[in-house]
């Protein structure tokens, strides 16, 4: 049973040590749109718009985001009920990783970012928090 143990806390260490390195990439895929200079800075209240709609977006074709029903749609091996799932290529990555993470971590995560952008840009204030409140109701998260 010592070795069952064993393999099964190295187990879970590695899954906490992979999701833990992909939390950081979708952290640095933000950063980056986010990043006046990168080409998805024009994009940020249509990616916002997007995920209001329950439809992922793509960055540079490494990094993919889908939720749980436009998955579905595409007939793919289905993740669950109120995920989002982060799909990394290279060269965001050595080797094809995906995490699927609840859609409270996701509301969370966009919310940082986006609520930042609108404290920093007033003229779009109303407009970026009136999307976090539309996209906080689909996804049906807590603040």
């Amino acid at each position: 049973h010592g070795v069952h143990l064993v393999f099964f806390l190295a187990n879970v260490y590695l899954f906490d040590l992979t999701k833990e390195f992909l939390m950081q990439k979708i952290h640095k895929y933000f950063t980056y749109v986010f990043n006046p200079k990168s080409f998805e800075y024009k994009r940020i209240k249509t990616i916002l718009n997007s995920y209001c709609k329950l439809e992922g977006n793509s960055t540079e074709g490494y990094m993919c985001c889908y939720f749980s029903p436009e998955w579905k749609d595409y007939g793919l091996e289905y993740f669950g009920e109120n995920k989002v799932l982060f799909d990394f290529q290279a060269p965001a990555v050595d080797e094809d990783k995906q995490i699927v993470i609840s859609c409270q971590e996701f509301y969370d995560i966009v919310y940082k970012y986006y609520f930042e952008y609108a404290r920093q840009h007033s003229e779009e204030q109303e407009e970026i928090m009136r999307l976090l409140a539309e996209l906080k109701n689909k996804l049906s998260v807590k603040q």
